[in-house]
């Protein structure tokens, strides 16, 4: 646990007056009796809105990209009304941004300054353990997943540093992608402490006319969960009936590790912003007030041609590239409605499957305009209750604005593409189908929570993986298993080294089939995903598991092996 330093009622005692305790019910979620007052609505922040900060970007050249990149604790002014106290990647939240080229070498030195646990808890593949030992995984990027390349099985205890070196081929794509750890065990700690960063894949799209004259915004989405005086909380492996497995009194939403910060724009300008959701495992809805988004990218793979959406859902992991156009002069917010793996009941988020329904053809259910969904509605609904052990706070699904435009001044009018370079590469035969499904295993009374898993059995190391043959194409089936108790709990699809093409969602055919490397499975018992995937240029072992972080931690994983 962060050291505690002042406490939240004598820092507003010591100068932080009415307003840092606007912020306190606003900026972010507060499950104390304050925060019913809040429910859907955000005050006025403590201080002006700040422009938004972009990461410091660290650039490959020659060929490679160096950096030391230390885990440690650090106290970080997130504009709330107390310095935060948590875990960083080199004492800023998000990381530096990587900048890299196709066929460049990214070499990182990954010191592991967390403290030691003084009582670590015995290995416990289901519980939370060792959240202090960590590793680095490069999400979405198509790279070598074996010995010191993103290999997500490596362990390095603090006070260890281990050397990655990682080979990005000379035809990756160019896109957005991100870092974060994925030690098992500790990967929802660390990334609910703001662990993480960006990572930029230059090539064909930076080369698009309309796409390279747009000023271009890196927008880090986190969820920060913090206890009362605003310090990481530790995990509790054994929670009872009214405890969390990972407690937060508080949760700041932040865009590149501010609360509410602004972006200036003049009419007409675009703006290339972006976004990945790297929060622990919150859904999150957004849309820009009397704005499209025009969207670029999915995943860092490119679309055929810019899509105007009314609103983008990015689950946990997914990333979106789009073209923002300023309308008139104005101030117009960026609003997000979060939501849970038992609240998912978002804008954005696919109809759910009707067992007597026939199969219709549909567009992604990501570009759909939408009014932001009631919490309090949504608290409401059926089925909604808690989890123990998994417990939602008050308030932390509030609708919310979470970022500024203000629109003022004039210059050149800019335009919109209207082709780009496509990433749709041709599928291989289909070698073998898979069907298997996201579960959630409970006792005898289908009450206690046992743990989750992929096909009933929770993560094990020593459990055989799933293998795949080299040069071949498989399509695959993720059906959401049924929980006993709760009728709606939504997961998130996330597998290494390949991206897959979406080609069926609960039971739909797509109109357009959808590149993705993260999807939602959304959360009725039974809904499901199809998609297919090519595996190729990399041999080796590797994890598919739920981006819902606190699944994954917690056994809802399983080991995919690509072989000869």
């Amino acid at each position: 646990m962060i050291p505690r330093r002042m406490s939240r009622r004598r820092a507003i005692q010591h100068g932080l007056g009415a307003t840092g305790a606007g912020v306190l019910l606003g900026a972010f979620a507060t499950s104390r009796s304050a925060s019913r007052a809040m429910q859907g609505s955000v005050a006025t922040p403590a201080r002006s809105p700040v422009e938004l900060p972009q990461p410091r970007v660290l650039k490959s050249a020659g060929g490679e990209l160096a950096v030391t990149l230390t885990a440690t604790p650090a106290t970080v002014d997130m504009g709330a009304p107390l310095p935060v106290q948590t875990y960083t990647f080199d004492n800023v939240v998000p990381g530096h941004t990587w900048e890299i080229n196709p066929g460049d070498t990214l070499r990182v030195a990954l010191v592991n300054n967390l403290p030691p646990l003084s009582h670590p808890e015995p290995m416990a593949f289901t519980r939370p353990h060792e959240w202090t030992t960590t590793n680095l995984h490069t999400h979405g990027l198509h790279v070598s997943p074996a010995g010191n390349a993103d290999n997500i099985f490596i362990s390095i205890p603090p006070g260890e540093t281990f050397h990655y070196e990682i080979a990005v081929p000379g035809d990756h794509p160019s896109g957005f992608y991100w870092y974060h750890p994925h030690r098992h065990g500790g990967v929802a700690q660390q990334v609910r402490a703001g662990m993480a960063g960006a990572i930029i894949v230059r090539g064909e799209l930076d080369e698009v006319e309309e796409v390279r004259a747009a000023k271009e915004q890196v927008m880090v989405l986190q969820a920060i969960e913090l206890g009362d005086e605003l310090q990481l909380l530790d995990p509790i492996p054994r929670p009872d009936e009214h405890q969390a497995f990972y407690p937060r009194e508080h949760i700041l939403y932040t865009i590149n590790g501010v609360l509410n910060p602004r972006i200036t724009m003049y009419p007409a300008e675009d703006q290339r912003w972006r976004m990945v959701n790297a929060a622990e495992g919150k859904f999150m809805s957004l849309q820009l007030e009397d704005h499209d988004l025009n969207v670029l990218a999915w995943d860092g793979l490119t679309l055929a041609a810019p899509e105007a959406a009314g609103l983008v859902l990015l689950s946990s992991g997914n990333r979106v590239e789009a073209l923002i156009k300023a309308g008139q002069p104005g101030t117009y917010r960026l609003v997000l409605t979060p939501g849970s793996s038992q609240k998912p009941n978002i804008p954005g988020m696919p109809a759910p499957a009707h067992p007597s329904a026939t199969p219709v053809a549909t567009a992604a259910p990501t570009a759909v305009p939408a009014a932001p969904a009631s919490p309090t509605a949504m608290a409401e609904m059926p089925g909604m209750a808690p989890m123990p052990g998994l417990i939602d706070i008050p308030g932390e699904l509030a609708v919310r604005p979470i970022l500024a435009i203000e629109v003022v001044g004039d210059g050149p009018e800019m335009s919109l593409p209207a082709a780009l370079p496509a990433w749709n590469p041709p599928m291989l035969p289909i070698a073998k189908t898979r069907t298997f499904a996201f579960t959630v295993e409970r006792g005898p009374d289908n009450i206690e929570f046992l743990d989750f898993g992929v096909d009933g059995h929770a993560y094990d190391r020593d459990r055989p993986p799933y293998q795949v043959k080299l040069g071949t194409a498989e399509e695959w089936t993720l059906i959401n298993g049924i929980d006993p108790r709760y009728p709606d709990h939504a997961h998130v699809y996330h597998i290494h080294t390949n991206p897959f093409k979406i080609t069926r969602i609960n039971g739909r055919t797509l109109a357009r089939p959808l590149w993705r490397d993260t999807f939602v499975l959304s959360g009725k018992n039974g809904d499901s995903i199809t998609f297919e995937s090519n595996f190729e240029d990399f041999t080796g072992k590797f994890v598919e598991h739920c981006h819902v972080l606190t699944h994954e931690d917690l056994g809802m994983m399983s080991a995919i092996e690509v072989i000869e």
